[in-house]
């Protein structure tokens, strides 16, 4: 449920049923690359169901984002729309963001949900977190829209 910046209390440590995500920010040749996913241990059909109900609403958004050129805030009123329709509830305070030359904090363009255009290929990162309706666990992915 919390965000990459939000640390976590303790030192967990995962357990027999767990839900977790990996956050990778690459840097080749002085250029910024940024995904992530989560991934599950154990059997629980609910934590299973989410870590895949965030890949595919990614995939979902970036294709609406392809078809139809749409700019940040409505590419992320449809994620809204389509994880609502799935169930789960999407993270609004996570918007994707922009790369660029490293450090890409130096170049900020601020975060992809509020740019008003139709973001570029190959230049903005789509984050998609989604959380249970009920239980205190979530998913999330991330990846170059290309």
């Amino acid at each position: 449920m919390k965000t990459f910046k939000q640390h976590s209390e303790g030192d967990p440590v995962l357990a027999e049923n767990d839900i977790f995500f990996i956050d990778l920010g690459v840097v080749w040749d002085r250029h910024e690359g940024d995904s992530g996913a989560t991934f599950v241990v154990g059997s629980d059909p609910e934590m299973k169901a989410c870590a895949t109900a965030a890949k595919t609403l990614f995939d979902q958004v970036h294709d609406y984002w392809r078809t139809h050129q749409v700019a940040g805030p409505e590419l992320y009123r449809y994620a809204d729309e389509q994880a609502t329709a799935m169930g789960w509830k999407l993270n609004l305070e996570i918007k994707g963001h922009r790369v660029s030359d490293f450090p890409h904090a130096i170049y900020r363009a601020g975060d992809l949900g509020n740019f008003e255009e139709c973001p570029n290929v190959g230049l903005w990162i789509l984050e998609i977190q989604i959380a249970h309706p009920t239980r205190p666990f979530g998913a999330f992915y991330e990846d170059l829209l290309a």
